[in-house]
């Protein structure tokens, strides 16, 4: 539903990508499942596509697990969004993305970190208003998204992140959007258990 993202962004997640897959293989990194990241953000859609023409996005949130994987990070997670429409007579719906993703990490000076990944999952949509039919008020669709992040690590265990994310949702017309968001994390040992279970 709106325009392609700019030849910059695209340039910006691939570089973060790239950079994290080789710095993952030069630098030591923790064995396959030894953590796990809880991660909560805030997200700001800042595109201008179709999409906002009719509702107003609002804030969302997002929730998720990271472990290091063989080869970088895999991950899980949900982000949450409930626009508000902008016109009469266009309903409001909730929206709720699950996804798994992979992605890899670059060390920088100091306590920063970079990274970039890719995630695939399902959009599904809920809408509110007594015109829409029943089997209309639900809709899901698969969806990818591609991110770049910057990483602060004062302490061992607690760090922020912020990162862009291009999301596109296979709507039809398609539903492209950017968002920019601001999140904290913790990480934790896995516990053993669940770590002999994964491998």
């Amino acid at each position: 539903m709106a325009r392609r993202p700019p030849p910059r962004l695209t340039a910006l997640l691939l570089l973060a990508l790239s950079s994290g897959a080789t710095g993952g293989v030069a630098q030591s990194r923790p064995e396959p499942f030894q953590t796990v990241d809880l991660r909560l953000a805030v997200l700001a859609d800042v595109s201008n596509g179709a999409l906002h023409r009719y509702w107003s996005p609002g804030a969302a949130y997002g929730a998720g697990v990271a472990l290091p994987f063989y080869a970088g990070t895999v991950e899980t997670g949900a982000q949450y969004a409930r626009p508000s429409p902008r016109r009469d007579g266009v309903p409001r719906f909730r929206s709720l993305f699950l996804y798994a993703g992979w992605g890899a990490e670059q060390k920088l000076s100091g306590r920063w970190q970079a990274g970039g990944g890719v995630r695939v999952g399902v959009l599904a949509m809920r809408f509110d208003g007594d015109t829409i039919s029943v089997p209309s008020r639900r809709e899901s669709e698969m969806g990818l998204a591609l991110r770049a992040a910057l990483r602060w690590m004062p302490f061992d265990r607690w760090f922020t992140e912020a990162a862009v994310t291009y999301q596109s949702i296979l709507t039809r017309p398609r539903t492209e959007q950017v968002f920019l968001s601001l999140g904290i994390a913790r990480r934790f040992d896995t516990p053993t258990w669940l770590r002999d279970f994964l491998d």
